[in-house]
């Protein structure tokens, strides 16, 4: 799952421009309780199996699970933009070396805490219900974010934590996709050819292992994915320097959260009923709710910011969701393997979501913002500097007005 993050943006300081993204903050808050209220209703089962689904309940409490997906449709859609507007706009490329401070700042260290974290708690409660651990010799696999290429370790001791490995491969492949975009023609239909290429791919992808028994780590990877953020990526590419009309945003979001609904009800209906849709579902996956999730992220990043989406309560959530994911699971089996969490779905997530909270705030505070401003502060000493070195190198060859150096701004002066 996502790497859920506050706001995916290179630094943790706000511009004008991001304070409108609020909105999206209060979504990844909505994304991370959903994900935590799953994996409540999972693990306060007497076995925790996600296939053990005998009422329309659980069929619907299964179907929380696609906060995952607005995680993924959020990465792509705020981590592109940047390169998509370098594109359209005729301008220099991020700084891949900024672009990568950024991002080793918002994920790794909270997330090796979370891991150190997860095998002191955890190790000791083998044999807990729902707990699976991986071989000692696979925890280097974790350390760097390569628990899913082993059957030993994918889905083991920090189930969520399978997501952020494929975030970090989006994020590799981020660069690739910004420098190809720059090298096509700047206009919009010939830039939506990326993800579109890259949604095809994916769906091209997941087609193949469909029916092979393949395992998890052939499903739970960055090809099968890329839909998710292709449709992301997408949004930000149509938004990109246009605004929308009040009535086309409600509609957007209508449409948007109909087809969540249908994907979820029909994931749910189906096997209730007796269907077998698995041959559709291995290879679509969820990417109609993907496709929804980007029409609603995309109104609301160009809406005003919501009293209640925007508001302070959810945008909270989304500020500390990085950490309330990484910990959720691992506070829920610890409350599990002492026996304190009850195996009553709403009672047991209710019990969880205070130490949850808890420990995402000291994340937050302790870990995640001093590091992500200490970033912000290096991308923009970084910055400042490349801005800087044109001037600096034409003035000791004597090219340059001083009072254009002293502004910042460059002033050929030909000397003869």
């Amino acid at each position: 799952m996502q790497a859920p993050d506050v706001p995916m943006t290179p630094d943790a300081s706000h511009t004008k421009h991001d304070r409108r993204l609020a909105s999206l903050d209060g979504l990844r808050g909505i994304a991370a309780l959903s994900v935590f209220t799953f994996h409540g209703w999972l693990y306060t089962m007497p076995k925790p199996v996600a296939t053990d689904r005998s009422s329309f309940g659980d069929y619907a409490a299964h179907e929380l699970r696609l906060g995952l997906v607005l995680f993924f449709v959020l990465s792509g859609f705020l981590l592109s933009r940047s390169w998509f507007a370098a594109a359209l706009d005729g301008r220099g490329l991020p700084d891949v070396r900024c672009y990568a401070r950024a991002r080793v700042a918002r994920i790794a260290p909270a997330y090796y805490v979370a891991l150190l974290g997860s095998i002191l708690l955890l190790w000791r409660l083998s044999g807990t219900p729902g707990l699976r651990l991986p071989p000692g010799y696979e925890i280097p696999l974790f350390v760097v974010f390569a628990q899913n290429f082993s059957p030993a370790s994918v889905m083991k001791l920090n189930p969520p934590t399978w997501s952020l490995a494929v975030e970090v491969m989006f994020y590799a492949l981020l660069p690739l996709i910004g420098w190809l975009a720059v090298r096509m023609p700047r206009r919009r239909r010939r830039q939506a050819l990326i993800p579109l290429a890259l949604l095809v791919l994916g769906v091209a992808y997941n087609w193949v292992i469909a029916g092979l028994d393949l395992g998890m780590t052939f499903s739970k990877t960055l090809a099968a994915m890329l839909p998710y953020f292709a449709v992301g990526m997408l949004a930000a590419l149509a938004l990109h320097g246009r605004t929308i009309r009040t009535a086309t945003r409600r509609t957007l979001i209508a449409g948007g959260l109909a087809l969540v609904l249908a994907d979820a009800t029909l994931k749910a209906a189906a096997p209730a009923h007796g269907v077998d849709a698995t041959a559709v579902f291995s290879v679509i996956r969820d990417l109609p709710s993907a496709l929804g999730f980007a029409l609603v992220v995309g109104a609301l990043a160009v809406a005003p910011r919501g009293r209640v989406i925007g508001g302070p309560v959810l945008v909270g959530m989304g500020t500390i969701s990085y950490g309330f994911y990484l910990w959720h699971v691992p506070v829920l089996m610890v409350l599990r393997g002492h026996g304190l969490l009850p195996l009553d779905p709403a009672l047991g997530t209710l019990v969880a979501l205070v130490p949850a909270l808890a420990v995402s705030v000291l994340s937050w505070f302790a870990i995640e913002r001093p590091i992500i401003a200490w970033a912000g502060r290096r991308n923009q000493r970084a910055r400042e500097e490349q801005r800087l070195t044109p001037v600096r190198a034409r003035s000791g060859s004597g090219g340059v007005d001083r009072r254009a150096a002293g502004s910042g701004r460059e002033v050929s002066t030909v000397r003869a």
